[in-house]
């Protein structure tokens, strides 16, 4: 790595919205974890129970249920806004996206999988496969996928037919400018897979769990998935867990496969009881109210900024806390990333827009926090 790349900083202390490197300077951390802090840093009650349930539990026979995670799944289901029944834990990310893929092949006995340009969903087999960028040429494996341009209806109804598994989509592509598409081609997306058997899968690792003013950013849409990822924002960032939950349907299926997908630390019971008081977290504070709010703010005052500088800014793009502004190339976003790095703002260019920075702060912000954001960014865009 350049040493003087702003990835180089060294974090120590972490508390809320900020983190220090190890010499002292604050940073705000706009950045946090690709979406996973979304209560914060170090959110003290996550590792108090940590703590606690390290005395007590450990991970437990990840074959078998546990009390552990029961709790956690029967929490997830009465806090997730859609009619779905069944829960597989994961690890990360990219490992809760292969699952979808094995379990919407599995119950469909199909294997063609569809998704859109643009997209990004982990690191690992089918999410890479999946994925936009150099490491789908170089690593992306798995065969039967095609992809269709985001957005596009007409693509839509052609390519998803009765030999479908699985459309797999984010609602708004953070890594990617934070691009979205319209209601109507997320509807029509419900109408089509309904029609032909295709199971609908929703990727909401960055905006679910509050990131758009919402519990989940297939609500601003009025649709529902029969599969949708949640990433590691489940936890808070304390440990690492994510999910997978099903319709009930699916979840059939499930019951007469259980093996066809095994996570040695997927559930980690310990993992499941942090999860579950970060859920207690969610519920209490409402994180999405905020963020909402003061997310619109933030787009707004970036959106006049845009409109001051229309030769350096191409656009602001964003919903709630997940932001993105977009520059005139990839050279100048880093230029802007490093400037910002040393005005004690952490963050980072999208992995598929590489020209555009993302602003994802923890839903917690103030509005202070917020307007010390916009402040140096305008600061930095001025110098570009």
């Amino acid at each position: 790595m350049d040493l003087q790349s702003p990835y180089t900083i060294v974090e120590g202390k972490r508390t809320g919205e900020f983190f220090y490197d190890i010499k002292g300077k604050r940073y705000i951390d706009c950045y946090c974890g690709a979406g996973m802090f979304n209560l914060g840093r170090h959110v003290q009650e996550l590792s108090d129970t940590l703590q606690e349930q390290a005395n007590n539990s450990d991970q437990g026979n990840f074959v078998l249920i546990s009390q552990e995670k029961a709790l956690l799944a029967s929490k997830l289901i009465s806090f997730i806004p859609a009619r779905l029944n069944g829960v597989f834990f994961s690890a990360g990310r990219g490992e809760a996206m292969d699952f979808a893929c094995k379990l919407a092949r599995g119950f469909t006995g199909r294997t063609q999988l569809v998704t859109v340009d643009g997209a990004y969903y982990g690191e690992t087999g089918f999410s890479v496969s999946l994925s936009d960028g150099d490491k789908k040429k170089t690593f992306g494996q798995i065969p039967d996928i095609a992809t269709i341009p985001f957005g596009n209806i007409q693509a839509l109804e052609e390519r998803i037919t009765t030999k479908t598994a699985a459309v797999i989509t984010e609602i708004i592509q953070v890594e990617n400018a934070c691009r979205s598409a319209t209601e109507g081609f997320f509807n029509i997306m419900r109408t089509v897979c309904n029609k032909t058997g295709t199971l609908m899968i929703l990727d909401e690792t960055q905006t679910g769990m509050g990131r758009t003013g919402k519990k989940f950013a297939f609500e601003h849409y009025g649709v529902e998935p029969d599969i949708l990822v949640i990433g590691e924002a489940l936890s808070a960032g304390i440990f690492p867990i994510a999910a997978t939950a099903f319709t009930k349907k699916v979840q059939k299926f499930m019951h007469q496969h259980p093996l066809i997908h095994l996570s040695t630390f997927g559930g980690h019971d310990l993992g499941c009881r942090v999860a579950y008081e970060a859920l207690e977290l969610y519920e209490k504070t409402k994180p999405w109210e905020n963020a909402g709010d003061i997310g619109q703010k933030l787009l707004e005052e970036l959106t006049s900024l845009q409109k001051q500088y229309p030769g350096k800014i191409l656009s602001v793009h964003g919903r709630g806390l997940a932001i993105a502004v977009t520059l005139r190339n990839s050279e100048v976003a880093q230029k802007a990333v490093t400037k910002l790095v040393k005005a004690g703002i952490f963050t980072a260019t999208g992995k598929v827009a590489r020209n555009a920075i993302i602003i994802r702060p923890a839903l917690t912000i103030t509005r202070e926090t917020a307007k010390t954001i916009a402040h140096s960014i305008r600061s930095v865009v001025k110098t570009l």
